[in-house]
């Protein structure tokens, strides 16, 4: 179970979307499925439009975006989050894939058409999915501004951003991310390469900032 640290940036972490999936899941119309994937596994794969919307019941995943043949990562998607918006829009397909980072993700999903279904019966739930949306779109805006910042200061807001939403609090009360948090991931949020990280990672130990630069990478 990961921690969750600063509740003023991760509100939205608070969200009681466990009612929409128990409303789901009791539901005798409702065919939704719980599913266990493995790291690696692709969820969604690029270009497949999706029918479906999937909620995140424990794990951390990532969106990959293809740029001029280099694999990216675009946002990361934490555990009770919705994902699946691409299967509300009017595009045919999209260009990115969902990819599990975490050893393993349990995913809940039901199909849109179902969910439609079952929401004009409880409207309630109308509001509390599209909150989540906005959020979604929120998240997005805050990687677009990160992007013009020097590459070590990119770093080191993307391991802030991390240890906020799943860091473990060591007993030397430092912050400790999941070992599959490595270079290469960071490498991919943060658009640069896996040697400027690792010059980086090892700048932040120098200067105190941080415990330990290789994995689980540690903040001080």
């Amino acid at each position: 179970m990961y921690i969750i640290l600063k509740e003023d940036k991760n509100i939205e972490l608070y969200k009681n979307n466990n009612a929409l999936i128990d409303y789901l899941k009791k539901h005798s119309l409702s065919n939704w499925t719980e599913k266990i994937y493995e790291k690696n596994s692709l969820i969604i794969d690029e270009y497949e439009k999706a029918a479906t919307l999937y909620y995140v019941v424990d794990g951390v995943i990532s969106v990959e975006i293809l740029n001029e043949g280099k694999c990216y990562i675009s946002s990361f998607i934490f555990q009770n989050d919705f994902f699946g918006l691409d299967s509300f829009s009017t595009f045919k397909q999209k260009e990115h894939g969902i990819r599990v980072i975490s050893d393993q993700a349990m995913i809940f999903s039901v199909s849109k058409q179902m969910l439609f279904q079952l929401l004009n019966e409880e409207p309630k739930y109308y509001e509390l999915l599209l909150t989540n949306f906005a959020d979604i779109f929120q998240r997005h805006y805050g990687y677009f501004n990160f992007l013009h910042l020097p590459t070590t200061e990119r770093i080191k807001d993307a391991l802030v951003y991390l240890s906020d939403h799943i860091g473990i609090i060591t007993e030397a009360e430092h912050l400790e991310l999941p070992r599959f948090i490595t270079q290469e991931i960071l490498s991919k949020f943060c658009r640069t390469s896996q040697s400027r990280v690792s010059v980086s990672l090892s700048d932040l130990e120098k200067s105190g900032w941080l415990i330990k630069n290789k994995v689980p990478i540690t903040i001080n």
